[in-house]
């Protein structure tokens, strides 16, 4: 019996310390802590600042000896399937900590489950996937349902008598123009003094957004009153190509709060933008990643959920934002 009390103590002292490791990042006890990180793209406007974010700060948290390795921006190419590879490949690099912002919903959502059955803790910014409040061990992103309620209610509050508008939707089956989507219609189905006349598949491009703006306005002239867009890539496009037709008149609204809509805003040319603060979302991951580390509590909203909130942004408060 006395052995195997001994054989006991000894295998709990075995879990205790692997327990311990764990808690100190090593994930995977193979003796050094390393982090996985793979962009949405390396493209847009919207996420190149947040790329930035994690190069530096993932390069001091190096240097600082928080983390041991990291392994770059990881290009997703707004593309599933590449952000798949890219999982597996932070899987066979022995990652113990990956953050991923998905492209897709549905698609790219295997990536995050065979991260997290591999043992990875991930983090999800930005966007979920469809399993993501299941698996993954922290979601760091902003309420979209709310920023298309935004959406909605500026264009109700500028354009009181009502009319026709448009819808230009980011990449059908992402998170953010799924809810964006939601949210707009919850507060715009609501009044039948609108009428939405064209749903685009605009996939957040500027360049299509503002294709189909002009059609709109060919189509539809003085009726056109608004364009609800999911993103401001396509909002400051399309407003520009309403203004170059003397329509100022049109609301143009978006979500991002980037550079150029908030200069636009500033300048009078737009009306407001609603504010995503992505390097937040991306840093309040990283915060929970470091505390998880440095064996501190974390804060959470609900569960292993960290949100971030949107801001509306018109002439009266784009000073606060403009960089």
């Amino acid at each position: 019996m006395k052995k195997l009390l001994v054989l006991s103590g000894a295998a709990v002292l075995a879990m205790s310390m692997a327990v311990c490791a764990e808690s100190a990042g090593d994930v995977n006890g193979d003796g050094i802590i390393k982090v996985g990180y793979i962009s949405k793209n390396l493209t847009d406007p919207f996420h190149g600042p947040i790329n930035a974010h994690a190069e530096e700060t993932f390069d001091q948290l190096v240097a600082d000896g928080v983390i041991d390795e990291w392994t770059g921006v990881l290009d997703g190419q707004t593309m599933a399937d590449v952000q798949i590879n890219a999982a597996n490949d932070c899987i066979t690099l022995g990652c113990d900590y990956v953050f991923i912002a998905p492209c897709e919903a549905e698609a790219s959502d295997p990536a995050v489950t065979q991260m997290a059955d591999a043992g990875i803790k991930v983090v999800v910014f930005n966007s979920m996937t469809t399993s993501t409040e299941e698996v993954a061990w922290v979601f760091s992103g902003s309420d979209d349902v709310y920023a298309g309620t935004l959406l909605g209610q500026w264009v109700l509050d500028n354009c009181p008598d009502g009319g026709k508008y448009i819808h230009c939707n980011g990449i059908l089956g992402n998170s953010a123009q799924i809810q964006r989507t939601e949210g707009m219609h919850s507060v715009m189905d609501e009044h039948e003094e609108f009428e939405m006349v064209a749903d685009e598949d605009t996939q957040w491009s500027g360049e299509k957004a503002a294709t189909a703006a002009e059609n709109a306005l060919a189509q539809y002239g003085e009726e056109l009153v608004a364009i609800i867009c999911d993103n401001d890539d396509m909002s400051s496009a399309a407003q520009s190509a309403c203004n170059a037709q003397g329509r100022n008149d049109v609301i143009c609204i978006g979500v991002d709060g980037n550079q150029t809509p908030l200069e636009m805003v500033k300048a009078g040319e737009l009306g407001a933008t609603v504010l995503q603060d992505g390097v937040g979302q991306l840093q309040a991951g990283i915060d929970a990643m470091v505390a998880d580390i440095n064996g501190e509590p974390q804060e959470q909203e609900a569960g292993n959920i960290f949100m971030v909130p949107f801001v509306l942004v018109t002439a009266e408060n784009v000073d606060e934002y403009l960089k």
